[in-house]
């Protein structure tokens, strides 16, 4: 499973700049992060046994709106087999206007070192858009899966997130999503939500979390994160 909370359990999307060339009129890029956090959450659930995760991305990009990928987190499902996600993506993404922005995207999500007959594996296609309206900056996204994770069928999923500037060094954010999936094959639908604070200082952020779904099974909790941008 993955992620609407990369921008939240993953202390929020860090992502810098670096020239690939010392030539600043180079039409690539590249920008990573590496974020400790006290649980790797996705759209609400714990991918790592509610234990602390390291995780760490690295993307390439071109001026012209197209990128390309990887990200990749140490994960535990109680299984006694799984201990890493990886999962690359590339994706092409631009303006609409003055501040209204878009992304499309393509992500394979891996599980190195698992059983193939737990079909852990799958591929997810996501749209998404987001305006800043300068107090406030609002998106929405869209995902779709033919065979999600666990072999559970066809999945679709909906978010959306909104962000709330207050200084130069400190936001707030929330996320709200409802995951459907398909019953037939063992799954379950559900939302899942979040809210929190996120300061930065140079390239490092810190990010603190409420996070729930409204699932009987699943406990609502806080979540820390520290990430360095690079």
């Amino acid at each position: 499973m993955k992620r609407i909370l990369i921008s939240a359990a993953c202390a929020a999307s860090l992502l810098g700049g670096v020239a690939l060339a010392e030539d600043e009129t180079s039409a690539w890029s590249v920008s990573g992060s590496v974020t400790v956090t006290s649980n790797y959450m996705f759209r609400g659930v714990t991918q790592s046994s509610g234990d602390p995760a390291l995780q760490a991305g690295v993307t390439v990009a071109h001026e012209g709106g197209f990128y390309a990928g990887f990200w990749g987190s140490s994960i535990d499902f109680g299984d006694g087999e799984s201990e890493l996600e990886l999962d690359p993506f590339i994706g092409y993404g631009g303006a609409l206007g003055e501040n209204t922005t878009f992304d499309l995207n393509v992500t394979y999500y891996g599980y190195p070192g698992t059983p193939s007959s737990w079909d852990y594996e799958f591929v997810e296609f996501a749209a998404g858009l987001a305006h800043d309206f300068g107090v406030a900056k609002i998106g929405v996204k869209a995902a779709y899966s033919p065979d999600f994770f666990g072999g559970t069928g066809d999945a679709f999923w909906l978010g959306g997130n909104l962000a709330v500037p207050f200084t130069e060094w400190l936001s707030a954010s929330g996320n709200i999503g409802y995951q459907w999936v398909d019953e037939d094959y063992g799954g379950t639908d559900y939302m899942h939500y979040d809210i929190g604070l996120t300061a930065t200082w140079h390239d490092v952020s810190f990010d603190i979390r409420y996070v729930g779904t409204d699932l009987d099974t699943v406990d609502e909790e806080f979540v820390f994160s520290v990430g360095f941008a690079f």
